[in-house]
């Protein structure tokens, strides 16, 4: 026991349904130790035996994800389980809930079917090709329409900024690049942005909400407000920053994978990342 330090995998004998954990910060007292089954305790010393844990006993997502040690509250930690009870609580058929498909998904799905028709690889080439950038850009508007993701002034920044000749052309070609270009998505990601910034839409909202819209098996939507509550309850650290970035993005993406597996894994069964994150926008919420 006096060996265990900062960082180390632990279990509690006694209390095995806590799962694995890791030690936080140790003094000559006192253990403060995170599990994921049940959130943050502290322990003395000399009361309380951990055991610690190595190799594949000693792994686990959350933990290799687990935000800084002053931001863990452990009142205000939510374990999945207890989050799917909410959330069947609230849809009881699960994703298959006519209120969840209605509420959640009815309205991004139509987008999305829009999107892969209006905005298909083909019907993109041919407009890039034909100079009809503006037609490409009413699309693409009239597929955000058709969600109810951005907020009203939202969707009027993104209007205004599409208005020139030169910014749909822009906007187009960035558009097309991020959907179907040949380059890691790291780098299509950061050329979107770039564009973004240039026609001042740099912002959460903008970064995501096509890239989401079109590949929703794949790519996550983040409202920063509601990224921020969910990913805190389940203490999953995200490295936020209000400007979009990659590395925010890419640690989003882990989250959403986390937690599907983790649904999977209960029978849960979500078709796609719209499903995933309206359970996920639901732990926040008490």
């Amino acid at each position: 026991m006096s060996a265990l330090n900062s960082g180390d995998r632990v279990i509690h004998p006694s209390q095995q349904e806590w799962g694995v954990g890791k030690v936080l910060s140790a003094t000559p007292d006192n253990f403060d130790v995170f599990f994921v089954g049940v959130g943050r305790k502290r322990f003395s010393r000399s009361f309380i035996q951990l055991e610690k844990v190595e190799g594949a006993a000693s792994k686990h997502r959350l933990l290799d994800n687990l935000i800084e040690t002053s931001e863990i509250n452990s009142d205000s930690f939510v374990t999945l389980p207890v989050a799917i009870d909410r959330f069947m609580a609230h849809y009881p058929g699960g994703f298959e809930a006519p209120g969840f498909i209605k509420a959640a998904r009815d309205a991004n799905m139509r987008s999305h079917k829009a999107c892969a028709n209006l905005l298909s690889q083909e019907e993109l080439s041919r407009l890039i090709e034909e100079g009809c950038f503006e037609a490409v850009c009413d699309r693409a508007r009239h597929v955000e329409s058709t969600t109810n993701l951005l907020t009203k002034s939202e969707r009027k920044a993104l209007h205004e900024a599409l208005e020139l000749p030169a910014c749909q052309k822009m906007f187009a070609l960035a558009l097309a690049e991020l959907f179907y270009g040949t380059e890691t998505e790291e780098a299509r990601f950061k050329h979107f942005l770039r564009t973004l910034n240039i026609l001042d839409l740099y912002k959460w909202p903008f970064a995501t909400i096509f890239s989401f819209i079109r590949h929703p098996l794949q790519n996550a939507f983040i409202k920063p407000t509601t990224i921020q509550n969910s990913a805190k309850a389940l203490c999953w650290r995200i490295s936020y920053k209000p400007e979009p970035n990659w590395k925010t993005y890419d640690a989003v993406l882990r989250f959403y994978s986390y937690v599907r597996t983790n649904l999977l894994e209960e029978g849960m069964m979500p078709r796609d990342l719209l499903d995933v994150q309206s359970f996920i926008w639901s732990i926040s919420q008490k």
